[in-house]
């Protein structure tokens, strides 16, 4: 079977239509399956709470008897349609109408523009190809005059490495000078730096831990690994809906440059939890060539000051603080607002608020992504969704949302099943 068989989604639906609360005239499922999996969300009469609230009681019922959860048939149908597409995703909106021959499936094919999310197939469409925020596109560069902090010390380190990581092997001279030379507008890695990596060009660097001091990091080695990419401003990007208002966090101190990441920022060591000690090769004006930054996995954007040179952190063991004050972001743009964003790269509105744009012949020429899921507690109808986001995609040519649908087949009469017609 296929997915544009009835025969494979006839199970589900049906499940669809059995597990409805009482009185439900129309059910539908709205997201994704395959790959081995599925996910979205079920309304009833257009409604999403209802249901949730069925199922609890249902699910209670269950586990006092032992009997089959709530969701075990349609969990079932489910798993069957999703072994057919083990490789891919595949968006859908099934419906199970008030009468059989209303039910109907209906597989979104999306095309490159348009970015699914979760919580609904389609979350926005990208009008330019790997476009990002402005914020991410800014960079930063040394202050004029920075140096490095009295307590920099490229002998320390080297000792301080060499005492733990005696059967360690060094980077070579030009593995060091093919780092260096890969840093954008001519930074030099400072001698603390050079100094850590001639010692041990990679593994695991452990100082006696004791609380409240800093225990030590894997360093990154110096070519080869993910995480000298992983915290630029293209790889902390994830969509513009949950990044266009994304900004870098101010260091109150005036230590730390803000940025939603930088190559200037040179990953040294990692915590094993898929955070960063980077040497900051670019510092703010109260700040030193050389200071040791924390990059956080879980933050979008920014760096953490924690100690002033490489030599700070390892002998002194003074951590210092990962705490990072929020930099402003902008308010994410309604259909009131519309007047003000004439020159906007990003709007997130309802299917309602682009149709006023549309009609009116009012869109941006300056957009370069358009967001169709402003509050994602309640995503709007998926027909809509579509309808607006094909609009959306004609203005700048590109190619449309298509959709195929699949129907229950007409009962037959009892004379066409006694001469099979």
């Amino acid at each position: 079977m296929s997915l544009t068989e009835w025969q494979t989604w006839e199970p589900f639906v049906d499940a669809l239509r059995r597990s409805a609360p009482r009185g439900t005239e129309v059910s539908e499922f709205v997201g994704t399956v395959g790959g081995g999996a599925w996910q979205g969300r079920y309304l009833d009469d257009g409604d999403a709470d209802v249901r949730r609230e069925h199922y609890r009681k249902l699910a209670h019922e269950a586990a006092r008897t032992g009997g089959r959860g709530p969701k075990a048939d349609l969990d079932d149908a489910l798993r069957a349609i999703a072994d057919l597409v083990p490789d891919a995703e595949q968006p859908v909106r099934v419906v199970a109408g008030a009468r059989p021959g209303e039910d109907v499936v209906e597989l979104v094919a999306l095309p490159p523009a348009v970015v699914s999310a979760p919580v609904t197939p389609i979350l926005e469409v990208v009008l330019d190809p790997g476009a990002l925020p402005m914020q991410y596109l800014a960079t930063i560069a040394p202050q004029p005059g920075a140096a490095a902090a009295p307590s920099a010390d490229p002998d320390a380190v080297a000792r301080v490495v060499a005492d733990r990581m005696s059967k360690a092997v060094g980077a070579t001279p030009d593995e060091i000078a093919a780092a260096q030379a890969a840093l954008p507008g001519g930074a030099r890695l400072p001698e603390e730096v050079r100094a850590l990596y001639a010692t041990a060009g990679s593994g695991s660097l452990k100082l006696a831990g004791e609380e409240g001091l800093f225990g030590g990091f894997e360093i990154v080695p110096l070519s080869g690994s993910i995480l000298r990419e992983a915290f630029l401003p293209a790889a902390r990007f994830s969509t513009w809906t949950a990044d266009a208002d994304t900004f870098a966090p101010e260091d109150p101190a005036g230590r730390v440059q803000a940025a939603i990441g930088s190559p200037l920022w040179f990953p040294v060591g990692t915590d094993g939890a898929g955070n960063v000690y980077a040497v900051d090769l670019a510092p703010a004006a109260s700040g030193h060539v050389g200071q040791v930054v924390f990059l956080d996995h879980e933050l979008r954007a920014g760096a953490a000051y924690r100690a002033e040179s490489i030599a700070a952190l390892l002998v002194g063991r003074r951590a210092g603080s990962s705490e990072a004050s929020r930099g402003p972001s902008l308010p994410k743009p309604g259909p009131d607002k519309l007047d003000q964003q004439g020159d906007a790269e990003f709007l997130n509105l309802e299917p309602a608020g682009w149709a006023e744009l549309l009609d009116a012949g009012t869109v941006p020429t300056t957009l370069k992504a358009a967001g169709l899921l402003p509050d994602r507690a309640n995503p709007p109808a998926l027909p809509d969704t579509i309808s607006v986001a094909n609009r959306v995609l004609d203005l700048r040519g590109l190619d449309p949302i298509q959709v195929t649908r699949v129907t229950r087949p007409e009962s037959k009469g009892l004379l066409d099943r006694l001469f099979d017609r």
